[in-house]
């Protein structure tokens, strides 16, 4: 049982660092392709839910929304291994890995640091530690073999999306 766990575990950890790959390339690099020119800007916003969120003077929370849809599975993946931790314990990778994602596009000029980021990628994380903690008291025992089989199938749809990507860009 015990060499089935570490199994389990280690798959998970793989996924997670496929999940990890796929978001720095959303986050940082914009979904941008290899031999394209990505576009240089370096700005900071410290208010919540402005500057950015502003196009054409109507605010614009879809960028929110897909923040707090990208990260929750990083919420997921904390639940999965991190299960005794406390809520805390769990959130805090993920507003360590968004306040980073946010100074490495300050510092190498690849898009706007912005708090609202911050603050709907960690409410993302939020939302997937519950949704995790649910599928647990729903499940029990079958919650960690769920979310690697969904994981799984995910990551293959995001490889095959990134493999059609290329494809029809060169």
């Amino acid at each position: 049982m015990e060499r089935k766990e570490k199994k389990r575990n280690r798959l998970t950890l793989g996924l997670f660092m496929v999940y990890a790959a796929f978001l720095t390339w959303i986050i940082l690099f914009k979904m941008y392709l290899p031999g394209d020119t990505l576009p240089h800007l370096r700005n900071v916003n410290l208010i919540p839910l402005t500057g950015a969120l502003v196009v054409n003077g109507k605010a614009d929370y879809m960028e929110v929304l897909q923040n707090l849809i990208a990260f929750v599975p990083f919420g997921i993946y904390m639940g999965v291994m991190k299960p005794k931790a406390p809520f805390w314990k769990k959130l805090l990778p993920a507003i360590y890995t968004s306040f980073g994602y946010e100074v490495l596009q300050y510092a190498l000029s690849l898009g706007a640091t912005d708090i609202t980021d911050l603050l709907s990628n960690t409410a993302g994380a939020a939302v997937g530690i519950g949704l995790y903690a649910m599928l647990c008291r729903i499940c029990r025992a079958q919650a960690h073999r769920i979310v690697n089989i969904l994981a799984g199938a995910g990551t293959v749809c995001a490889i095959l999306f990134l493999g059609i990507l290329i494809a029809a860009n060169h």
